[in-house]
């Protein structure tokens, strides 16, 4: 349809579209969070075969990264997820404002099985849920952000799309944190996607594999998932202090987000 659209153009478009159909999924009833979580993948298929048709040709979708594995950066993805919900987790235990209950067993799962099920949910998660979101987020979308606008602006900016995505889902249905104040939850959405998109977005880049995006997601999501099943809340702030959007996950990644930046930073880069 517009096989000469800009990067720019391409962007626009793209984020509008993806955010459309935030909307509009949120909105029939009984929606789940993983056919909400497929929305940014429906979007780069209308992309790719409808407005741009980008996807008849073999670049086209060379570009989203899936045929390369990027295994230099697999162990990255499997424990750096990991450490700020595991901090987090023991702060609240620690200072009392959570406590760990043990469990006979996962969600009705013997410890035996907990392994190969454990793993088998990996895979699934990496394959679907969160490839879902980042064949969107950074398969398609990123390339094009630091195509047209710089490195550090596009991952920011790229995030911070990423972040407003969740908004339809968390305000019009009860599938995903309808347990927490939207005037906590809405921002600190916001700033964790923010500043895990650079980390996310350079380990993407570095690689030119988005597996390795969906490593990462899966692994976050997966490790909360898991350290949440054992422990009971005993203030509303423990909540906010850990979780997959949470304080120690912010600073977390803000952090990492600098100390990123700063090491590849160079004069020519200054700008970027």
């Amino acid at each position: 349809m517009f096989q000469s659209l800009k990067d720019s153009s391409k962007v626009i478009i793209f984020t509008a579209l993806v955010l459309l159909l935030a909307i509009t999924f949120s909105l029939i009833p009984g929606m789940n969070s993983f056919i909400y979580m497929m929305t940014p993948t429906l979007a780069v298929l209308i992309m790719m075969l409808l407005v741009t048709r980008d996807g008849y040709k073999k670049e086209g979708w060379k570009m989203l990264g899936l045929h390369k594995l990027g295994l230099k950066a697999w162990l990255f993805a499997f424990i750096v997820p990991c450490i700020p919900l595991i901090i987090s987790f023991v702060l609240v235990w620690l200072t009392g404002l959570a406590s760990i209950v043990p469990q006979k067993d996962f969600q009705g799962i013997s410890w035996a099985m907990f392994l190969p099920v454990i793993l088998f949910v990996y895979v699934k998660g990496v394959l679907t849920q969160s490839m879902g979101e980042e064949l969107g987020w950074r398969g398609y979308l990123l390339p094009l952000m630091v195509n047209s606008m710089g490195r550090k602006k596009a991952m920011l900016l790229n995030g911070l799309i990423h972040g407003v995505w969740h908004f339809p889902i968390i305000i019009n249905t009860d599938v995903y944190h309808a347990d927490s104040k939207l005037w906590i939850i809405l921002p600190f959405t916001v700033l964790s996607t923010v500043f895990l998109a650079p980390v996310i977005g350079e380990i993407r880049l570095r690689t030119g594999s988005v597996w390795t995006s969906s490593m990462i997601h899966t692994t976050h999501n997966l490790m909360w998932l898991v350290l949440s099943y054992f422990i009971v809340n005993n203030s509303e702030a423990a909540k906010y202090i850990f979780g997959d959007m949470s304080i120690a996950v912010i600073l977390f990644y803000m952090g990492l987000t600098f100390y990123i930046w700063r090491k590849k930073s160079t004069p020519a880069q200054a700008n970027n």
